[in-house]
């Protein structure tokens, strides 16, 4: 263990040099790729006839490199020299890291998308590599954020990456997205998805909205406008939004996710890249027929058949995208839909987990809560109740207005000399015996007061409080909890442990006397086994001759028989050890013919005639039945 968490950390300190190392390098390209853009542009000054072929083959915005590296989709019409223009110089914020972020984000940043948001507020687990092709196994316990910034990078270092490892809320969700020209939904939860619609809506922003569960898929766009289109030649048109197509979220119980019901990688991956796709479209200019306004796409990768489903036009009575809009900011949605947008269950138990991992390993070098370390004497090892001096250090004292007063409690009479003087008597000067003596004398216990004159006497369900004390010049002074574990430099539960946990001299346990048990099993009916088989191999198991099926049922006689006697019986544990000890059975044949229920073969035989037989004579026969006692003989 030891040996596997060096490696661990060794790892970890070499990935967070390698990050350093690549952000250097990332920021020298980018300063030698703007000095050469410089040096381009002074070439292109001196050399005018040049410079206008260099116009008229590459365009005014894009430089050669650009050219060079995206030549293959400059070559489509549909996207051509302009269209690879605006996509270096597009912004595009991708909400979720996961299986659908992953896809989209890898062909955006290939396509060449200027700069690119990544949203994301988990970490990288196992179960998520399998899908979420931008991490890798080496990534576990990172950000899903960071993790995927980092391949991307490595895919285009032209582009600038900017993740953010927070939770999209109704307070960052408008300062986050007003930076982005799109936004792409690769959320798994309904509250985020009200939230981006209506973030969209507000700042006018296409949404490009994926999902996929199971072996299906859907991709459509919302909130479309186009009005930043110039290839529209329409009268003015806006596609509906989330809202409009659902206005009401879905009860909770019918949302179905990839941790409860599963997910095929594949179906994710591609309508991740149908939403990559989505956006380089509207990015260079697509209009709204040409892409998936008003329309889903619905994938079944059972038969993997595509269809298109037309959608409900916008609705004028919108919460959120009509004239007269009632929803003008965003709200709690987490309130609005009654589901939770991020899965606390997961992060409680990841969080208890390291917890676990932490206090397992203060257990095991000795830096618990309740003070153990090893000790070595000669060849063995011992456990030793006390604290290592790492963790042997005097708390702030305490700052209550209550205390502060001195009436009931003493803190502030107390100085900072005074509360060294005694931490170090009580560290250096007493031994571990003299510790607990020490914190028992300072320590007192009061019942709680019993207010109604019917419950005097009685036993108080609440436990008792306690009163702290400590020396001040030889006088026991009250004084707080916080006041007196500070003080004294120890825990809270090693308190409780000492005032539980008297120190009583340990007694022997008693044996327990099974003598009834043994003369009873004895005096017991038996005969030995009707196998014949059974006996030749040696075997002296004795069934009891009574009209009992279990051991159970013959406790509960045995029971009875001692009561009668005005005997107390043993106890079942003792019971079943001393039949088992004196190799006692009650017979459970599975049918009413079988004279044997330990080999179930041993039963066949004997309608063949061979009950008497011995192992020498059964070989010599012609039938072929040595296989069945290969494991007897």
């Amino acid at each position: 263990m030891d040996r596997i968490s060096k490696l661990e950390k060794e790892i970890i300190d070499l990935r967070r040099v390698l990050s350093n190392k690549e952000k250097e390098l990332y920021e020298i390209k980018k300063e030698y790729t703007q000095q050469q853009a410089n040096i381009q542009i002074e070439l292109e000054t001196q050399y005018t006839p040049y410079n206008n072929a260099v116009k008229t083959q590459y365009g005014d915005n894009l430089p050669k490199w650009a050219v060079e590296r995206y030549s293959r989709q400059i070559l489509l019409p549909d996207i051509g020299v302009a269209g690879q223009a605006r996509l270096c110089s597009a912004k595009v914020l991708v909400v979720g890291a996961g299986g659908l972020g992953c896809p989209a984000a890898m062909y955006l940043a290939g396509a060449g998308i200027g700069e690119i948001g990544i949203v994301d507020y988990d970490a990288v687990e196992l179960t998520n590599i399998h899908r979420q092709i931008l991490h890798r196994e080496g990534d576990q316990h990172m950000s899903k954020a960071e993790s995927a910034a980092q391949t991307l990078r490595s895919i285009n270092s032209r582009i600038t990456i900017t993740p953010y490892n927070v939770q999209l809320a109704s307070s960052n969700a408008m300062d986050i997205a007003s930076r982005y020209d799109v936004v792409l939904d690769c959320t798994d939860n309904v509250p985020s998805r009200y939230l981006l619609n209506d973030l969209c809506v507000m700042s006018k922003k296409p949404l490009i909205s994926g999902s996929a569960l199971k072996m299906e898929g859907q991709l459509t766009v919302y909130g479309y406008r186009s009005e930043k289109n110039t290839n529209e030649k329409d009268a003015p048109y806006i596609g509906p939004c989330y809202r409009c197509v659902f206005p009401s979220p879905p009860p909770p119980e019918a949302v179905g996710s990839c941790s409860a019901n599963g997910v095929a990688g594949p179906v994710p991956g591609l309508i991740g890249c149908l939403q990559a796709l989505e956006a380089i479209k509207y990015i260079v200019g697509h209009t709204h027929g040409q892409l998936l306004v008003e329309r889903m796409l619905l994938f079944d990768g059972e038969d993997s058949s595509f269809r298109t489903v037309k959608l409900r036009a916008r609705n004028p009575q919108c919460a959120v995208c009509s004239e007269n809009a009632t929803i003008s900011q965003l709200v709690d949605y987490e309130a609005f839909c009654k589901a939770q947008a991020k899965e606390k269950k997961k992060q409680e138990a990841r969080l208890k987990s390291e917890r676990r991992k932490q206090e397992k390993e203060k257990r095991m070098t000795g830096q618990s809560y309740y003070g153990f370390r090893v000790t070595k004497f000669a060849d063995t090892k011992k456990w030793i109740q006390d604290v290592p001096k790492s963790e042997r250090r005097i708390g702030p004292a305490c700052t209550s207005e209550f205390c502060a007063k001195g009436t009931a409690r003493f803190c502030s009479h107390f100085t900072e000399d005074q509360r060294q003087e005694i931490f170090s008597y009580f560290w250096n000067s007493l031994d571990w015996k003299g510790k607990k003596n020490y914190v028992r004398g300072l320590v007192d216990s009061v019942p709680p007061k019993r207010r109604r004159l019917k419950h005097k006497g009685e036993v108080s369900r609440k436990g008792d409080s306690k009163l702290y004390h400590l020396y001040n010049k030889d006088e026991r002074q009250p004084v707080c909890r916080l006041m007196f574990l500070n003080t004294l430099g120890i825990k809270e539960a090693m308190v409780r442990c000492w005032l539980i946990k008297e120190d009583k001299p340990k007694s022997p346990k008693k044996p327990v006397k099974s003598l009834n048990v043994d003369s009873y099993i004895d005096n017991l009916p038996k005969e030995p086994t009707k196998c014949q088989y059974c006996l030749n191999s040696g075997c002296n198991i004795m069934y009891v001759c009574l009209d009992v099926k279990s051991q159970h049922q013959l406790y509960n006689k045995y029971t009875k028989d001692m009561k009668a006697k005005n005997i107390a019986p043993a106890s079942r544990k003792t019971f079943s050890k001393v039949v088992l000890k004196k190799n006692v059975r009650i017979f459970k044949p599975k049918n009413d013919t079988d004279v044997c229920d330990l080999v179930a073969q041993h039963n066949v035989l004997p309608s063949l005639g061979y009950q008497n037989l011995q192992k020498n004579e059964l070989e010599n026969q012609n039938v072929s039945i040595n296989y069945y006692y290969n494991a007897q003989w």
